[in-house]
């Protein structure tokens, strides 16, 4: 067996190509906490903000929860009382938006179990003449739910996406 030359053209080619292989891999890592994270923040900002409307609990709250956490997590910067703020904000940024569609999956998932019930019970209603009506309508009515079931998907998987102190610049904004 031969030695590999260090600096043959073979070596240096590979070394390149393993290196923007290994770059790759840590972008695409971190870009996976950074999805993580932000949905950990999104639930987090839902979570204070439920608290605070249904348990009637003040500011005083958000602080022992920065207290609590940076004690359990010392390791993990984010849980500043400022930033708990930043959560329940983002929260409450976006919230209305995906609330509109927030339903969909679910209703979709509610819609394949009880379709195929319904338009056997609304077709042998109809009349003879009527039978082709029901399904198509239920066809379009399954496209529609489809359409924002995807729709949703991509808001989510954009909304993650995004660097957490990019989603700080734009709801400050």
């Amino acid at each position: 067996m031969t030695a590999i030359m260090p600096l043959s053209p073979e070596y240096r080619d590979w070394l390149v190509d393993l290196k923007q292989r290994i770059r790759s891999n840590q972008l695409k890592a971190a870009l996976s906490v950074n999805s993580q994270l932000i949905m950990l923040y999104w639930d987090l900002g839902r979570q204070i903000t439920e608290k605070q409307e249904t348990a009637q609990w003040g500011t005083g709250f958000i602080d022992q929860l920065s207290k609590d956490l940076r004690a359990e997590f010392p390791e993990m910067a984010g849980f500043s009382r400022t930033n708990l703020f930043t959560m329940k904000k983002f929260y409450q940024f976006y919230s209305p938006l995906l609330r509109h569609i927030e339903i969909v999956p679910q209703a979709a998932g509610q819609l394949e179990d009880s379709v195929p019930k319904l338009v056997h019970q609304a077709v042998g209603q109809l009349e003879n003449d009527d039978q082709q009506i029901v399904p198509q309508l239920v066809g379009q009515f399954q496209n529609i739910i489809g359409q924002e079931v995807a729709i949703w998907k991509q808001l989510v998987s954009k909304l993650v996406s995004i660097l957490w102190c990019h989603n700080v610049c734009i709801i400050e904004n």
